[in-house]
């Protein structure tokens, strides 16, 4: 089954302006959408940013990527990865190649289905489940009644647990805005806390031991993704789960966390950790190593592969999600989301939504 043609297109998604304490201010999100041909059958890839670097990932599929793999077989999923791994290794190892590969990997797995006529989780051997969701908001900025209203706006929805963004300058507003989520939600939904990279090991240590007050289900990415040592430390000397996965772009950055025991929840997005074949390996190490599962973003994606998975705790519902802008966006019911039936990955974006948007 041979690759015949590649196309892809380019986006800028206006966001509400929201932010937080690593990335900063954010209004807009890239989307790079990907069709790859075979045979007279279409397999359907992206890849996004947060604003930034989209013009590069697509530049990179284009000139690099599409030359290398056209007249090769789509069945060879993994092989594909590998070359596509190796060719670019010089200048990837992560990052936008990892971006890149991904936007092609998601495709070559939405192919198969379509040509075997499965969706994504039974090709992987999964039966399908009801994941539990929660509501993200990429809120530092927000004013803590905006903050409480968005709040309340996931309590509506039924979702059992409820992200908040911190890293306020001053650790007081953190704790201010975490005590009026938690007096609101109560004790029976699960808090997350996500500091966004913002901190060195002993800010992490310090900030996240007064935050632990609040009864966090998990401490999100407390330091930088390449000091795993730091991650090892906090895991060891505080009692809340280190949750990290979004920021780790390979196999490779995973194996380490796993190994030396630096996070308690992986958390997988098929886009920034390099495809649906690198993630897969990701959840396989946590399930290797008897850690909880959960996912960024990528919601429709991750709702397959989370069945995949041993211990699923979670699936985040994002600030970013595309919904306005899928042909059938995905469900939550009771605060659950299910994978779809459709072959392959179900992901089909709308083309008259996105035309508004999309760029040279």
């Amino acid at each position: 089954m041979k690759i015949e043609r590649v196309e892809t297109a380019y986006y800028r998604l206006p966001l509400e302006p929201m932010g937080d304490a690593g990335h900063g201010a954010i209004d807009t999100e890239e989307l790079i959408t990907l069709e790859l041909h075979a045979e007279g059958l279409t397999g359907h890839g992206y890849a996004y940013t947060i604003g930034r670097g989209g013009r590069a990932v697509r530049s990179l599929i284009d000139n690099d990527i599409v030359p290398l793999i056209l007249g090769r077989d789509a069945t060879n999923i993994r092989g594909l990865w590998d070359l596509m791994w190796q060719r670019l290794l010089y200048v990837g190892r992560g990052g936008l190649a990892s971006f890149s590969i991904a936007a092609v990997d998601v495709a070559l797995w939405d192919l198969y289905g379509v040509r075997e006529g499965k969706p994504l989780y039974a090709l992987l051997g999964a039966g399908a489940r009801e994941i539990p969701a929660y509501g993200s908001g990429v809120d530092l900025p927000k004013p803590l009644r905006a903050l409480l209203a968005q709040t309340e706006g996931f309590l509506e929805r039924g979702l059992p647990g409820i992200k908040v963004k911190v890293g306020r300058v001053d650790p007081r507003d953190d704790e201010e805005r975490l005590e009026a989520v938690r007096r609101l939600i109560g004790e029976d939904i699960d808090l997350m806390v996500d500091a966004n990279m913002a901190w060195n090991t002993e800010e992490a240590l310090e900030r996240g031991r007064r935050l632990e007050r609040f009864d966090p289900y998990w401490y999100e990415e407390p330091t930088i993704p390449e000091d795993v040592a730091a991650h090892a430390r906090i895991s060891r000397e505080m009692d809340v789960p280190v949750a990290v996965g979004e920021s780790l772009h390979s196999p490779h950055e995973f194996r380490r966390y796993v190994d030396e025991k630096a996070a308690g929840v992986l958390q997988i997005d098929p886009i920034t950790n390099g495809g649906i074949t690198a993630s897969l390996e990701a959840l396989k190490m946590a399930d290797g190593a008897g850690l909880s599962t959960s996912s960024h973003y990528t919601d429709e994606l991750s709702a397959h592969l989370l069945c995949a998975s041993k211990e699923p705790v979670y699936l985040e519902k994002h600030a970013f999600a595309l919904d306005p802008y899928l042909e059938e966006p995905q469900l939550v019911t009771n605060g659950r989301v299910r994978p779809s039936e459709s072959p392959g990955t179900g992901l089909r974006f709308d083309t008259q939504a996105l035309a508004p948007y999309r760029n040279a």
